[in-house]
């Protein structure tokens, strides 16, 4: 019987195909949205966490791997194009988030950020009152999942969650985009 070796990229692959996939609608888990139906106060917001690795076989592309603690998640392989993409989406987001610009006072109001070639990403960000909530979109060939990625209260300019470390990841991990000449 002849063998061969097993690559790492086919072990990666291998784990991620045996993860628990799941679209939530809102990126809150369901043990918070079952306390909310039966009265216990508000939403307890899910954490969610990412990975970001360089595959070793393929040092042009990264696995992106967003998490919960219910162990929902999703993943994809990306290239630098396509994470550059990602880190000026979630740049212009963040710009957006901290100022008062289109802050809804009574009612949310929710803008967009998304590029028109590339789908695989969208950060939501809802305002409202003095504070700015950020939602990220991941698309991958095994589906889509939308996560609570954090907050901003924008008179302290306090950020929390795990956009911002994702944020700074990128913009650490991957090569500075080309300025156009002018």
């Amino acid at each position: 019987m002849r063998t061969r070796p097993v690559t790492r990229f086919e072990v990666l692959m291998l784990c991620l195909s045996c993860c628990v996939f799941a679209i939530p609608s809102n990126g809150k888990g369901e043990a918070a949205k079952n306390a909310s139906e039966a009265g216990l106060g508000e939403r307890i917001p899910q954490e969610f966490s990412f990975s970001l690795t360089r595959l070793p076989e393929k040092p042009n592309q990264y696995s992106l791997v967003l998490s919960d603690g219910d162990e929902k998640s999703i993943s994809g392989i990306f290239s630098v194009d396509q994470l550059q993409i990602l880190r000026a989406i979630m740049t212009e987001a963040e710009k957006f988030a901290v100022n008062d610009e289109a802050a809804g006072t009574k009612d949310p109001i929710t803008t967009r950020f998304e590029d028109k070639q590339e789908n695989a990403f969208v950060v939501d960000v809802e305002k409202s009152g003095n504070q700015s909530k950020l939602f990220l979109t991941l698309t991958s060939e095994i589906g889509r999942m939308t996560v609570d990625a954090g907050k901003v209260i924008r008179s302290t300019r306090r950020e929390e969650g795990f956009f911002f470390d994702l944020l700074g990841r990128l913009e650490s991990t991957l090569p500075k985009a080309a300025k156009p000449a002018k």
